[in-house]
């Protein structure tokens, strides 16, 4: 956006130097500190949800802005969120069983940026950067700069043709521990004659058994590659960078695949000394294929995990007619989702004088998506014909206009200063229709939206005196003008921050080695769009630089308060023509407050040389206040002074013993003291938002070898997975989990698995809620430089992703989000497709 001052940071940058070889930009932003990345899940083109500094909503986006060449992008798409709508809450709040995940036809928009195609990613966070984007900044912004020919040098630069292309083969890393076909039958034996019925497994029968493994069936080792060749140079005024970008990766649940096919074109000319023109322009196609009802395969993994080992067809006796066939869903469901996007940028800049410069910018981004489901056309044929029953498409446009007008000059060798003007007007609009046609049922909705335009008029300066003192603020209005209405639809949101650069006082000036020494504070306040929510921010920090810039620190405090935070929570009424889904909208405060650090350090030790960066925050979420009264079915779940992410559950006290009634059945603590364990006693515990992060980012380098890696840590957050609580059944008519051999026996009775075949509870036990707690390996590369100077260079390597996960989690992996971006549903595993290991072998070259 224009007028954006470089010292207005409270950021970080990262660059291509150091942007690992990720499908996408996402997962290296967990390098700095305050920002935790959690994706949907692991299939190919899943969405990620990015938080930074904590959450300012209920039920809303927690996503950040993000802006790509200085224009906002990527921020309009049809979310899984939207494309399910609201009902998705009522499925996952009041059914915590619920496999159910949010989804659409839309590919996560990160996918349309290589990140080869990126020069630096830059995160604003602080109080006083977030103001300057108004009603789109409470969430944190992401810059995304692209190449630009000759890497944006002066000197002129004959073409170059750089090439960078790697292949792997990815794994599921971590797999659920199940019973395998003699455990299972011996479990099953033992159900029977809990309920007295026969044996289903004989003697004969467990001396023969055939041993099938679900999970084997469902995933596979895939393949993985990508291709990025570029020609870039300065010749003629004329800056160019072109490039083109093929992304081919198979999914490790069979079924699945993606491919993305991206072109990049962008040219600055310099018409004359003083107006040159910009064209920024993208293009990208992707194509998806999933197997199952659902793009994450929940019901499709969850059908796996509780297929029977003992062989194909085999069926137990229980309480239902037959359990689900494991692969029914792989075999004979699937869907075929294509994504297409164009982002197109002009901008021109005429600088009047070295002081003042005009620049204008027009984008035009726009994205269509189209999937075709697929499923059997009679489900009663033993093998079933699959035609196509659904069509699902989505749309979105999205128009930019920015005009910046920038002052810059210091005054008597002392005075400096930067006033900027900007104007930005924003409009977009989006549809999305579903269609589907059995033999049995049809069903077709259609949404379309289109917004008003939204004109953001701002201004900012910096003020610096002699270097010292530093002094910085900005308006910006936000205005809203709807047809036909006479309501007051703007709001004007300040930023101010103030620093000390002290460093530079005569009293350090024999300071040697002191590069930097900062104390900074700074206020702002946000909004979100079309929405009355209101966050005020603050914080305050210091920057320190010693040896000479190789030993850095930057510490930081923050608080922010979001007053009418976004929240739309469903309930059912009940009455005697049945039952309607209505919405309460209460009126919330949020507080979030935590605190930031990041070390770095450049050093050299013989001759290696090495980089260090550690970046750790805290995080402390809580409901403030909320107009829901002691009679509302969520005044619990948003309880003041506690935090906004809760799981509710019931407390399990054991089993009950032997010469009981219930002798081998899950018991449950009353907790409300009425004599009995029932739905009275359930409670909320936990959170699903991570308290503490930790990344750490290692690089090596000795002669023509260098070493990078990646390691991420998320603390102080539990996750619930409701499949645990099958899982750790010993139903003896589904599989079970190996925790299930500690089973109820008389000679065990302390132990908290029941006894096999004992009755289903209808509460969900707290033993399904565990600790999220892990660090991850989530990269490591080693290179090799083979031509490591002049116009030509080729390097080699060799590397992994996802490597190592430490914890004690026992689902696919701690890091998931299974029921989106919302804040209310953070923690939730449905055991969806699992984020894979990957190795991976590449070279990158320049001519």
């Amino acid at each position: 956006m224009s007028g954006r001052n470089a010292s207005v940071l409270i950021a970080s940058t990262l660059t291509n130097l150091n942007l690992p070889p990720f499908t996408t930009i996402q997962p290296a932003l967990s390098r700095v500190a305050g920002v935790q990345v959690t994706p949907y899940s692991g299939a190919p083109g899943a969405w990620s949800t990015v938080r930074i500094r904590g959450v300012a909503n209920v039920t809303g986006s927690s996503q950040p802005l993000y802006v790509v060449d200085g224009v906002p992008a990527y921020n309009t798409d049809v979310t899984p969120e939207k494309w399910d709508g609201i009902s998705y809450f009522d499925r996952n709040f009041f059914n915590p069983n619920s496999a159910h995940t949010p989804h659409t036809p839309t590919a996560n928009p990160l996918l349309d940026i290589p990140v080869e195609d990126i020069a630096t990613v830059e995160v604003l966070k602080g109080a006083a950067a977030t103001a300057r984007y108004g009603m789109q900044g409470t969430n944190g912004i992401i810059l995304i700069t692209t190449k630009r020919g000759a890497d944006g040098q002066l000197a002129p630069q004959p073409l170059r043709v750089r090439y960078a292309g790697w292949g792997g083969v990815q794994q599921v890393r971590q797999r659920y521990a199940l019973l395998n076909a003699r455990q299972f039958a011996g479990i099953a034996n033992e159900a029977a004659a809990t309920n007295g019925r026969p044996a289903p497994y004989s003697a004969t029968d467990l001396a023969s058994l055939s041993e099938t493994d679900w999970q084997d069936r469902v995933f596979r080792v895939a393949g993985i590659q990508s291709h990025n060749l570029s020609v870039d140079g300065l010749a003629h005024r004329t800056r160019y960078y072109v490039a083109a970008d093929y992304l081919r990766q198979t999914g490790v649940v069979a079924g699945s695949d993606l491919s993305r096919y991206q072109l990049r074109a962008n040219l600055d000319q310099q018409l004359t000394g003083k107006l040159s023109l910009g064209l920024r322009a993208s293009a990208s196609q992707t194509d998806q294929r999933y197997a199952g009802t659902e793009f994450d395969g929940g019901p499709l993994l969850q059908n796996a995990l509780l297929g029977i080992p003992t062989g194909p067809g085999r069926r137990t006796t229980g309480p239902l007619n037959n359990p689900p066939e494991p692969l029914h869903e792989l075999n004979y469901y699937r869907s075929t989702p294509r994504t297409r996007r164009l982002l197109a940028q002009l901008s021109a800049t005429y600088q009047f004088s070295p002081e003042l410069t005009l620049t204008l910018r027009g984008s035009r981004e726009q994205a269509d998506a189209r999937k075709l489901g697929y499923a059997p056309k009679d489900y009663l044929t033993p093998v079933p014909n699959v035609v196509e029953i659904a069509t699902s498409t989505t749309s979105q446009h999205n128009w930019v206009a920015d005009a910046g007008l920038r002052y810059q000059h210091t005054f008597a060798g002392r005075h400096a200063l930067t006033a900027t003007l900007t104007y930005l007007r924003q409009q977009y609009e989006r549809m999305l229709e579903y269609q589907m046609q059995t033999r049995y049922s049809s069903s077709f909705f259609r949404f379309e939206e289109k917004s008003n335009p939204i004109h953001s008029p701002s201004a900012s300066f910096v003020y610096t005196y002699d270097g010292r003192y530093e002094v910085q603020g900005s308006l910006r209005a936000e205005v809203v003008f709807a047809p036909g209405s006479f309501a007051d639809n703007s709001r004007f949101l300040p930023g101010a921050q103030l620093s000390w650069h002290a460093h530079k006082e005569a009293f350090l000036a024999g300071a040697s080695g002191l590069s930097d020494l900062t104390f900074w504070a700074g206020a702002g306040q946000t909004s979100t769009f079309f929405s009355p929510d209101r966050t005020t921010h603050h914080d305050a920090g210091l920057r320190l630089g010693l040896l000479g810039g190789r030993l850095t620190l930057a510490a930081a405090a923050y608080q922010r308060r979001t007053r009418h935070a976004q929240a739309a929570l469903p309930y059912t009424l009940f009455s005697p023509n049945g039952q309607n889904l209505v919405y309460l909208y209460p009126d919330v405060k949020l507080l979030n407050q935590g605190l930031e650090l990041t070390l770095g350090s450049s050093w050299q030790l013989g001759n290696i040389r090495g980089t260090t960066q550690l970046a750790a925050a805290t995080n402390r979420n809580e409901v403030e206040d909320t107009c829901l009264n002691s009679f509302s079915p969520f005044s619990n779940a948003l309880e003041k002074g506690q935090p906004l992410n809760r799981f509710f559950v019931y407390e399990q006290d054991g089993t009950y013993p032997a010469g009981s009634p219930d002798a081998g059945q899950v018991r449950f603590r009353d907790r409300n003291g009425d004599g009995r364990a029932g739905f009275g006693d359930g409670y909320y515990q936990g959170s699903g938002l991570p308290r503490y992060t930790l990344g750490l980012y290692q690089q090596l380098r000795l002669r023509r070898f260098q070493l990078e890696a990646q390691l991420d840590g998320l603390f102080g957050y539990q996750i619930l997975n409701p499949m645990l609580r099958y899982l750790d059944d010993p139903s003896g008519f589904e599989n079970s989990s190996v925790r299930a051999l500690n089973y109820w026996t008389p000679s065990n009775q302390n132990t908290s698995v029941p006894r096999p075949g004992s009755r289903s509870s209808p509460f969900l036990s707290d033993q399904a809620l565990e600790s999220g707690n892990h660090v991850r390996l989530s990269q490591l590369t080693i290179s090799y430089d083979v031509l490591p100077t002049g116009p030509r260079k080729i390097s080699v390597w060799a590397g992994g992703q996802n490597l190592f996960v430490t914890g004690r989690y026992r689902g696919f992996d701690p890091n998931v989000s299974s029921g989106g971006a919302a804040p209310l549903q953070a923690g939730r595993d449905a055991s969806v497709y699992p984020v894979a290991r990957v190795w991976q072998l590449g070279v990158r070259a320049a001519f």
